[in-house]
């Protein structure tokens, strides 16, 4: 039996599962983010360190296979750095270990292994697409500074944007103003510019000043533009995806992230977006969570490819996971 680790690295949190190569769940365990974008090696080290001692318990069997998912992996070197600090894991000596964008777990997990596409829209946005002879095609993930087109940070910082312009007259006076505005204690209108300055407003502070502009989508034009434009933009990084990986061919894409899968208005929009942009793409729901997709992977790693058992023992377990 091997016994096979999936590590789900997201901004937060990070999840790790333990099974066997016949999709036996053995254990699983949460931790915090280990981003290699955010936290310096010796960080990065000892929450990897303290997450897989946490899933093996008391467990001290060999770990034959991991693959680490995570958010911030970009390049090549990205990669091999993550691997680097991760062979100094004395819980995974001798395991064969893979490192890659957390992208590639929602994939495999959402798609069950087969090739498709997975559309990330939450805090930030990017699409990945795999073929079945292997090629891929990452489109978008830049970051906030270069890109993150469509994403809840990007509809923060256009809504920012078009209130600040409603106080100067240079655009029609909405409710929009009054809603960023409102957000924060300001003494008057111009102490916003400091009070945004401020180490307590980060990326994710601002992301979440997307849901209230997409509840007042409804009602005021200047958010309603907004909105739209950011599915248009989401339904693009789609579109090239599906282009430059599967031609005109049909392909499936499943949706992840807070704000893909928000609901009324936003999913639906999104939906007829891509539905008009990429009509051979097919929206399905996801049938594995990515922490999962990270165990398909680690397989696939061994030369060990899940038949449908496996996949159905992953899928009876599924919920069980924390």
């Amino acid at each position: 039996m091997k016994r096979i680790l999936g590590v789900d690295g997201g901004g937060t949190r990070t999840r790790a599962v333990l099974a066997d190569d016949e999709g036996r769940i053995l254990s699983s365990a949460t931790g915090d983010s280990i981003n290699p974008r955010h936290y310096d090696r010796e960080v990065l080290r000892a929450r990897l360190e303290a997450l897989v001692l946490a899933v093996r318990g008391g467990d001290h069997g060999d770990v034959d296979a991991a693959f680490l998912a995570l958010g911030g992996v970009s390049t090549a070197a990205d990669a091999e750095e993550v691997r680097t600090i991760a062979r100094g894991v004395a819980a995974l000596a001798g395991a064969h270990i893979t490192v890659d964008n957390d992208a590639r777990a929602a994939l495999s997990g959402g798609l069950a292994g087969r090739p498709g596409m997975v559309l990330i829209a939450g805090t930030g946005s990017a699409c990945l697409g795999i073929a079945a002879d292997g090629r891929r095609w990452w489109c978008g993930g830049w970051e906030a500074l270069a890109d993150d087109a469509g994403s809840a940070y990007w509809i923060a910082i256009e809504a920012i944007r078009n209130a600040v312009r409603q106080e100067d007259g240079r655009l029609p006076a909405s409710a929009l103003r009054d809603l960023v505005f409102h957000r924060w204690e300001l003494a008057e209108p111009r102490a916003l510019a400091e009070r945004l300055s401020r180490p307590d407003v980060d990326r994710a502070d601002l992301a979440s000043l997307a849901p209230q502009v997409l509840a007042l989508a409804s009602t005021d034009s200047q958010a309603a533009h907004i909105i739209e434009r950011a599915a248009d933009h989401l339904a693009q990084l789609v579109a090239v995806t599906a282009a430059r990986t599967f031609g005109r061919d049909p392909c499936d894409l499943i949706l992840t992230g807070g704000l893909a899968n928000s609901g009324p208005p936003f999913t639906p929009l999104l939906a007829a977006r891509i539905a008009e942009v990429a009509p051979a793409v097919r929206l399905v729901s996801p049938e594995l969570p990515p922490v999962l997709g990270a165990v398909l992977e680690a397989m696939k790693s061994l030369g060990v490819h899940p038949d449908g058992g496996c996949l159905a023992r992953l899928r009876a377990q599924a919920l069980e996971i924390p």
